[in-house]
């Protein structure tokens, strides 16, 4: 799905900025990531970590989103919009997260120890970049 369907279908809409649901989006992304960074993730366990994970990165993306006045109702259109605003977005690190992460969640798909490691580490990378570049006066 490309932007332009993404806004024809109503996934993503207008907003005002609302600077409140930022913060609030931020500080459960900052709850969600904690409990990831201080847990003792284990081969078991891993796959429900970089679900976690993604969900604390989705948040600080919306929060995004909500700053340049938009709500999406779709993770693929956060990506197509996040893509078309801000420079050097990296995109398809962002859908292969999507895409992991929707196969833990909706097809139990598992993920090796080493490479859930490896996500976790990317997707707080992103979140960081994210929050240091264009939410830090937030």
């Amino acid at each position: 799905m490309d932007l332009n369907e993404c806004f024809r279908k109503g996934f993503i809409k207008k907003t005002i900025v609302n600077k409140e649901l930022v913060k609030s989006l931020i500080e459960m992304s900052d709850t969600r990531g904690s409990v990831v960074k201080a847990a003792n993730i284990t081969k078991t366990d891993v796959s429900v970590y970089v679900s976690l994970a993604y969900d604390s990165l989705r948040e600080v993306l919306e929060a995004l989103c909500v700053l340049n006045g938009y709500k999406v109702l779709s993770h693929m259109c956060v990506g197509e919009l996040l893509d078309s605003v801000v420079k050097n977005f990296d995109y398809d690190s962002f859908d292969r997260f999507r895409w992991i992460r929707n196969g833990i969640n909706y097809y139990g798909e598992k993920i090796d120890f080493e490479q859930g490691k490896e996500v976790i580490a990317k997707i707080f990378a992103m979140k960081d970049d994210i929050l240091k570049n264009y939410l830090k006066n937030i």
